[in-house]
């Protein structure tokens, strides 16, 4: 049996390959048209810190997270992923090599409504201890500090089936002692799904130039496309990239995250920079993440080669839902096709009560005994007759309902949420949702009033549920 269930995924593992491999076979054209270019303009730009990767999750990849969704810091990689997203979250990630440059970034991304898309905000920073000047004597001019920042909002939102466009907005500030430039940049994404596989599509930092002490210099462009697929019920995931960046080399990327169980994640990378053997960034990458309830913690390690190792940790909280006065105005879009079979149950309930209205006429028939002898039976057994038209009542059980979730491993996290939280749900079942995705049905019941008990206290923790009718 374990053979049978894994001989279909097989295939699609090859078809992974075969997109990679095919990215590998023509890397060396695109390397040779971009080396020479490459090679004059590297270190001619300004806004360097804007290369700077976001996520541990990413870095655990090598950074083939152009098609990969990982939450918030999705805005940095690719805006479109963002339109995914069925609940707010907040993410933080703090950096360190060299001993003494940092980098922080923190953002946040919300749904800001059903077909009104997703919106985020978020701030990067980086900064390094100060540094002692001296003039070309040698002589002591002071200390002075270096540190750069960027605001970033973005919005992305699906615009059909399985296809994902965002944009960002960039305010990009940077400073060295009493220098400073200012400047803005766009970023441009796009996503789509097809049977499975992910392609992503990526531009960043298109703008003008930043004046910077007295000289222009132009943003660090970037241009990536990525492909990724997951195998195994999720439990494993490829992916990988290619890049082109306007001010350094071409480079190549693949990654991969294997779940050995629905709350750790082990991810490796290895990334390599064309045009140049001995590039410090080529290499392999480590990560590990855990996922317990709404917390999301990742650590990764990128080796730096005759440099310091870059280390990564970062923070994800998701939060239990957008609201509940947003899932109460659908609710009734919903219940209106569903009402047709509703008042079946009273009229079917109403039904119970003539039997014992039926109980007083055989009290009038003793006074006419003579009339109808046979009426006697025949009354009490046409009452039992309308009892199949409660089947209808029983058949008619009520549902609470979360989702929709992009993944199984999604909908299954949010199951083990709530049973950190004491929610005794036994009965849960995950399935695919109509419309694409995955749902979480927790509970049934013969009322409706229990129902809406049990909504109502998860929307006191923030999630939203939904009561459906259950038709089996």
């Amino acid at each position: 049996m374990r053979t049978n269930h894994f001989a279909l995924p097989l295939t699609m593992l090859g078809r992974i390959f075969l997109l990679v491999a095919a990215v590998l076979l023509t890397a060396p054209l695109y390397l040779r048209v971009r080396t020479a270019s490459a090679a004059v303009s590297v270190g001619t730009s300004a806004g360097g810190f804007l290369g700077f990767e976001v996520g541990a999750s990413s870095a655990g990849l090598a950074g083939a997270n152009t098609s990969v969704a990982s939450g918030a810091s999705s805005q940095f990689w690719n805006p479109s992923l963002l339109a995914g997203m069925t609940r707010p979250q907040a993410s933080m990630m703090h950096a360190t090599w060299l001993g003494n440059l940092q980098y922080e970034w923190i953002g946040y991304a919300r749904p800001l409504g059903p077909q009104k898309g997703v919106g985020s905000v978020s701030v990067a920073y980086f900064h390094m201890p100060s540094v002692s000047g001296v003039d070309e004597f040698d002589n002591p001019t002071g200390e002075f500090k270096v540190h750069d920042m960027a605001l970033t909002f973005g919005y992305a939102r699906p615009v059909w089936k399985g296809l994902m466009l965002g944009a960002n907005g960039k305010f990009i500030r940077q400073t060295l002692a009493d220098v400073s430039g200012t400047g803005a940049a766009v970023d441009l994404g796009a996503s789509a799904t097809i049977a499975g596989t992910t392609l992503g599509a990526t531009v960043q930092n298109l703008g003008p130039n930043i004046s910077f002490g007295g000289s222009s210099y132009p943003l660090p462009q970037l241009t990536r496309f990525g492909v990724s697929r997951p195998f195994f019920a999720d439990r494993l995931l490829l992916a990988a990239d290619y890049s082109f960046p306007k001010t350094y080399y071409n480079d190549l990327r693949i990654g991969a995250e294997v779940r050995p169980h629905p709350m750790i994640a082990v991810r490796m990378g290895y990334r390599r920079e064309g045009g140049t053997q001995m590039d410090p960034a080529t290499g392999v990458s480590f990560g590990l993440g855990t996922h317990v309830g709404p917390v999301n913690v990742d650590y990764a390690m990128t080796p730096d080669n005759e440099f310091a190792d870059v280390h990564r940790v970062s923070f994800g909280y998701t939060f239990g839902g957008a609201g509940p006065p947003e899932p109460e105005k659908q609710k009734p879009k919903k219940r209106t096709p569903v009402r047709p079979p509703v008042p079946k149950g009273p009229p079917a309930i109403a039904a119970a009560p003539p039997p014992q209205k039926a109980a007083p006429e055989p009290k009038a028939i003793p006074e006419a005994n003579t009339a109808a002898p046979e009426a006697n039976p025949t009354a009490p057994a046409s009452p039992p007759e309308p009892a199949p038209a409660a089947s209808p009542v029983v058949q008619d059980r009520y549902e609470v309902v979360l989702g929709n979730y992009q993944t199984e491993s999604s909908a299954q996290s949010e199951l083990k949420a709530l049973q950190i939280l004491g929610f005794s749900l036994r009965d849960a079942i995950i399935s695919l949702a109509p419309g694409g995705g995955y749902r979480l049905s927790l509970v049934r019941f013969n009322s409706r009033k229990s129902a809406d008990e049990l909504a109502a206290s998860l929307v006191k923790l923030s999630f939203t549920p939904r009561v459906e009718v259950a038709h089996r």
